[in-house]
């Protein structure tokens, strides 16, 4: 080969042989929940980080590392530099993660997204920034929280007595005045709870609980309008993320806006096929009525339940009334 035509070659390999390395080596945690759009997104996303920023930015990502209630720590620690922090199990510590979670608040994507596009969802990005120096990346939504159970819980009365896991602790306290026994289990302790008769059903996202299988252990799945639809995101340490140059950044965030996007889609195609795929397994699938949602958002059952987190907002200092009358009006448009 001429010398000439040797060199070219020989510097086109050295070009792409820097393109393919990596600048930035990131570190991402999340919680293996199949099934969900969470988990999709945490399969897909370290390839789309990767091409968005032609190889300069490599992401792992690592679904074992760091326990659930320990996800936000470890990005504020920089023991990762990514996280998919799942708010449940920040619940009893961050008072305004419960709001979302609560009967009549965030019913439907579209409540979802006006919350999060309001001074509430301001206020969690600032929380973010504050007590866990991260900056949130983007955001979606799991798919909408079902009962699960092997017999029928269609009515305010179904609840009595029902050992129940929830996952956060505005649904716990609903359970309480509805006569049932909240159980706090981690993911991967309630499908063998419920095969083992430790608990009797539980409220949770209807496609992760298809995914795991939790159709080889119930008899029925119950829609519920008690908070239904609840947020999940991605944070990156504020220090990794100032790393970054600018161009970096914005096409990361670019990319991460069309996933965005995409994400919604995806969770509407998948709630749409939830009935069908759960009575192909031999579920039985109810829409609660009207009015029996009616009854359990009855005053007397939904006092104690905001009362209750009022007070665990006062103690941290947290104005709950203020935040509930903003989440009211904006998912009132």
């Amino acid at each position: 080969m001429p010398l000439n035509r040797w060199l070219f070659a020989a510097l086109g390999l050295a070009a792409t042989a820097a393109a393919a390395a990596p600048e930035y080596k990131w570190t991402m945690s999340y919680l293996p929940v199949t099934g969900t759009t969470y988990y999709d997104a945490a399969q897909v996303l370290p390839e789309r980080i990767r091409k968005a920023t032609n190889g300069r930015v490599e992401v792992t990502a690592n679904g074992s590392l760091v326990p659930g209630n320990r996800l936000l720590e470890a990005v504020r620690d920089g023991d990762v530099q990514m996280t998919m922090p799942l708010s449940g199990y920040y619940t009893a510590s961050q008072p305004l993660f419960t709001l979302g979670a609560l009967p009549g608040i965030s019913e439907s994507h579209e409540d979802l997204d006006r919350l999060l596009d309001s001074p509430y969802g301001r206020a969690l990005r600032e929380m973010y920034a504050r007590d866990y120096k991260a900056k949130e990346l983007m955001s979606a939504a799991f798919c909408p929280q079902t009962m699960f159970s092997n017999k029928p819980v269609v009515t305010a009365e179904d609840w009595k007595g029902l050992r129940l896991r929830v996952n956060n602790a505005g649904t716990a306290v609903l359970a309480n005045v509805l006569g049932a026994k909240p159980t706090s289990l981690a993911a991967g302790e309630v499908l063998p709870a419920l095969q083992r008769g430790v608990i009797d059903a539980v409220l949770t996202d209807a496609c992760w609980a298809y995914g795991a299988g939790f159709y080889t252990a119930v008899k029925h799945a119950s829609v519920w309008k008690l908070g239904s639809v609840v947020p999940w995101n991605v944070l990156v340490n504020q220090e990794a993320w100032a790393q970054l140059p600018k161009d970096l950044q914005q096409s990361i965030e670019a990319e991460l806006g069309k996933m965005e996007a995409e994400m919604k889609k995806d969770w509407q195609a998948k709630v749409a096929a939830l009935p069908s795929q759960w009575q192909a397994k031999g579920v039985k699938y109810h829409v609660v009525s009207e009015a029996e949602s009616k009854k359990v958002h009855d005053p007397k059952y939904m006092t104690p339940v905001f009362e209750a987190w009022y007070k665990q907002a006062d103690a941290r200092g947290v104005d709950a009334k203020r935040w509930e009358k903003v989440a009211r009006d904006v998912v009132a448009r």
